[in-house]
């Protein structure tokens, strides 16, 4: 955070400086023989009329929020001032008891109670204020010393938006089909992740529907509860089915309550996670990730190496089981480690987390009821301490730990006690020793982050353990479920020479084994990427061995168990896959398509080789396309895939070929808003949402996003606004009607949570007019002149060339240019527009005398008297 800033003593004696009178020039305006336009009115540099405009307020360039700005006339002049509020200057973040405590400046005016006007420097040393009345902004400045000390990014809580009731579902549907020889096979999924706000409170569901012919329709619930933020604690409060933090302990899936600290509601400068997912597809691919038994992603991938990193999370802790479906039938099954790493906290920044319910793991016949609760502070720079417990049905756990901060690296260590009881079986006892290492070695290029689990004892059981053990023991096979003996994962990344110069290598890798079962599990994968020229290359080798699951009892190979009895994979697993992959881009430009070579080899499969071409295309890359070609073995693959992602959903497609096989898959992923104005559609946009309402603005582009635009009834998705912080959405008039013209294009939100803003844009689409106009005696009419309506409101100005640029003009409407106050300085414009049935363009050019003010308007005939003059909008010029 910045130091403060000791402001110039203004009532410090000095030279007084007098500035010059500045005044517009008239010569410099175009015009020749036609008269001069009156300037006075721009002398005055910063002149703001008096009113209420409704803006964006910034603090020393923060911002801070939308509300009135009101200018009042100043006593006696021409001039006005802006006015403020005493809550509200210390809502933005200023302190007025240190204002007003201030010795230093005892010639300052006192701020009163309520609102004042006037100054702002008047009252704050040093402090100023400045009108854009562009963008409708006011920016205050104000010197350091009085401001409150807040973090950088800081949103005042009472500035958080709790949006407006409505209903969200993001959705993620994928039909895959594939024949092999005479067999015919039909899959579909449906992910989704609605939720249904209703003030504060959020309601979600979490689910997914799976179908096949083969085998009956199937819906899985992931999670469904309700969740309400509590700012002054910033915490969340969650009831209903959800899962465990598992920064501590095992990530269980819990039906009761939490209540738990939301890091998001810090500040950004404050703040300290799913992981990325990948892996490589050798055809059009489908891919299935699950978490504890739960299906949480589904996904169809073209061939060549893929990355999954938009994970919805579901807690800290969890391995994730990965499953690739080739296009031939083949399945590849493999593990990404998801374990916490140690977690520094800034000095006084806490975490709290409490849960009790009712464990909801799949199939469990005997679920046990816990209590569990964890508490993080960080004691110093350099010290974090944390502890934790549980208490449960037959179940007792309790944590005690640090994290702390080194010059070789940032290290965490707890100590676990366990103790675990079944119905008929003797308790077991026992501890565990957790270190977690992380270190960037800036100078080196090296990353390495490193977290060894080992327990001490065979009689540790840890939640997720005592939870399928005791559920095994109910079912009569507890020796099937393996208590971990000791569990290691490492993450390392190495950059070879500055800026990667000589390219990066990379390890990551899981090793376990088990108290009860021989052998142990090792899932390891390394490799080395560089560039030449522009050509990018990878080579990489995975390993994966289970030799432990091929100890269980045959018995548990049944049926209807729940997912930790491992019975699809019954016997030992060890595989290697070496891989390189080579790409290309055919051309310098965004839209220039991709080369891309592969060659695999693992040991239970052979042999591929694959070569496929990627591109863009369409507006803003809407489109994107690929086309492969491949060998397996003896067998010969091609195959072609799409996507298209539109304005109110995303699309995709693929189909492919072998020897044996066809398989084809379509796709589409998307969100779907109900609110008061109807149902709005738009590509995935997350749980925090912006609804932008511009009507009569169809077509404009919402900045930031790929290709959102307002729709026809005016309303607009804003996707994955970050909660609790400012986010800036910007509207673009550009795709709409040459006639809109917004009135702010530009807006500064802090959404809760969960939320669905809502974000109103002034928009006037009136007609716009060029009118061609001349003075009666042949002169121009001067440039930068008003044009007023009827009611003496200005709709308009006098460009070049004598043309009026106006908006909103009646038919047979009586529009007057004023140039100076004199009764001289003036003259009329009759409008006449054309008929209804006549083709309208978005801009219409008319031609116009402007006739003199001065003129009897009892002699004037109105334009509503003069013949009709077909096909083409005309202005009569009145008979005198």
């Amino acid at each position: 955070m910045a130091g403060p800033v000791t402001p110039i003593n203004p009532a410090a004696p000095s030279s007084p400086v007098v500035a010059e009178p500045v005044s517009f020039n008239s010569l410099f305006f175009p015009g020749g023989s036609a008269p001069q336009v009156d300037l006075s009115r721009f002398d005055r540099s910063g002149y703001v009329a008096p009113g209420t405009y409704y803006g964006d307020i910034f603090l020393n360039k923060a911002w801070r929020t939308r509300a009135d700005i009101v200018f009042a006339n100043v006593p006696g002049t021409d001039d006005s001032e802006p006015c403020y509020d005493t809550v509200a200057l210390a809502s933005y973040g200023i302190d007025l008891a240190k204002v007003a405590s201030d010795q230093a400046y005892p010639a300052r005016k006192s701020i009163p109670k309520g609102r004042f006007c006037g100054d702002i420097g008047d009252y704050i040393p040093g402090a100023s204020a400045s009108f854009d009345g562009s963008e409708q902004a006011l920016s205050l400045s104000v010197p350091q010393i009085y401001i409150s000390r807040t973090a950088r990014g800081y949103v005042e809580p009472s500035q958080w938006e709790a949006g407006v009731d409505a209903g969200v579902l993001n959705y993620t549907a994928n039909l895959y089909s594939s024949a092999q020889q005479r067999h015919t096979s039909t899959s579909g999924y449906l992910g989704i992740n609605a939720s249904m706000n209703l003030g504060s409170w959020h309601a979600y569901h979490i689910g997914s529907l799976n179908w096949s012919r083969a085998m009956a329709t199937r819906y899985q619930s992931s999670a469904t509860y309700l969740q309400h933020d509590i700012p002054a604690w910033r915490t969340q409060l969650v009831v209903g089915d959800t899962f465990t933090s598992g920064d501590f302990f095992d990530s269980v899936r819990l039906r009761g309550v939490r209540l738990y600290t939301d890091d998001r509601m810090l500040p950004q400068s404050l703040r300290g996670y799913a992981p990325v997912v990948r892996g490589v597809a050798e055809t059009n691919a489908h891919v299935v990730i699950r978490q504890n038994g739960y299906i949480i992603y589904d996904t169809t991938v073209a061939p060549g190496p893929f990355v999954i990193d938009d994970l919805y999370p579901t807690g800290y802790g969890g391995d994730l089981d990965i499953e690739i479906t080739e296009a031939d039938g083949r399945v590849r099954r493999f593990s990404q480690p998801f374990s916490a790493v140690p977690q520094l906290l800034r000095p006084g920044v806490d975490r709290l987390s409490l849960a009790a319910g009712k464990v909801s793991q799949q199939n469990l016949i005997d679920a046990p009821i816990i209590l569990q609760g964890t508490y993080q502070r960080g004691l110093s720079n350099l010290l974090t301490g944390y502890t934790g417990a549980i208490i449960g049905s037959g179940y007792f756990s309790t944590l005690i730990g640090t994290a702390f901060n080194t010059r070789i690296g940032a290290f965490s260590t707890d100590l676990t006690y366990a103790s675990t009881s079944f119905t008929g079986q003797s308790t077991l006892d026992g501890g565990s020793l957790r270190v977690g290492y992380d270190k960037n070695l800036a100078g080196s290029g090296t990353n390495l982050s490193v977290a060894a689990y080992r327990y001490s004892t065979s009689g540790f059981v840890g939640l997720n353990d005592a939870v399928t053990l005791r559920d095994a023991y109910a079912r009569g096979y507890g020796n099937a479920v393996g208590r971990q003996r000791s569990r290691m994962d490492i993450t390392l990344n190495q950059s070879l020479g500055d800026g990667n110069r000589y390219g990066q290598l990379y390890l990551n890798g899981s090793m376990a084994d088990y108290w009860n079962q021989h052998g142990r599990q090792v899932n390891l994968t390394a490799g080395y990427s560089n560039n030449w020229k522009r050509l990018s290359y990878n080579v990489s080798v995975q390993r994966t061995r289970d030799s432990a699951s091929q100890f269980l009892p045959s018995p548990v190979i049944q049926y209807g168990l729940p997912d930790y009895f491992n019975a699809s994979t019954p016997l030992a697993v060890r595989d290697t896959l070496v891989f390189f992959n080579a790409t290309l881009p055919m051309g310098r430009t965004d839209k220039s398509p991709t080369l891309s070579t592969m060659i695999s080899h693992a040991k239970s499969t052979g042999s591929s080789e694959q070569a496929s071409l990627t591109g863009r295309a369409g507006s803003n890359n809407r489109v994107s396309y690929g086309a492969t070609v491949g060998r397996s073995g003896d067998s010969s693959t091609a195959g072609l895939n799409g996507q298209y992602n539109g304005n109110r959903a995303n699309v995709s497609g693929s189909y492919s070929y072998g020897s044996g096989y066809q398989q084809a898959s379509i796709g589409a992923t998307g969100t779907i808003v109900a609110h008061r104005g109807g149902m709005t559609f738009s590509p995935p946009a997350g749980d925090t949402i912006g609804l932008i309402y511009a009507p009569g603005a169809a077509g404009a582009q919402v900045g930031n996003t790929q290709g959102a635009v307002v729709d026809t009834h005016g309303y607009a998705i804003v996707p994955y606004l970050m909660p609790y912080q400012v986010n800036a959405v910007a509207l673009d008039p550009k795709g709409a009607s040459a006639n809109v013209e917004l009135k702010n294009s530009v807006q500064n939100v802090a959404p809760r949570a969960g939320s669905v803003v809502r974000l109103d844009y002034q928009v006037d689409n009136s007609s716009l007019l060029l009118i061609d106009t001349q003075l009666p005696d042949g002169r121009p009419v001067p440039f930068g002149a008003d044009v007023l309506n009827e009611k003496g409101d200005t709709i308009g100005v006098v460009g070049q060339a004598s043309r009026l640029i106006v908006r909103g003009v009646d038919d047979n409407a009586t529009l007057t240019v004023r140039w100076g106050s004199g009764s001289d300085e003036s003259c009329r414009v009759h409008v006449h527009l054309p008929q209804a049935g006549d083709k309208l363009d978005d801009v219409q050019t008319l031609q116009a005398p402007c006739t003199s003010s001065t003129i009897d308007e009892s002699t004037t005939q109105t334009p509503a008297m003069q013949p009709s003059i077909p096909s083409q909008a005309a202005v009569d010029e009145p008979q005198g």
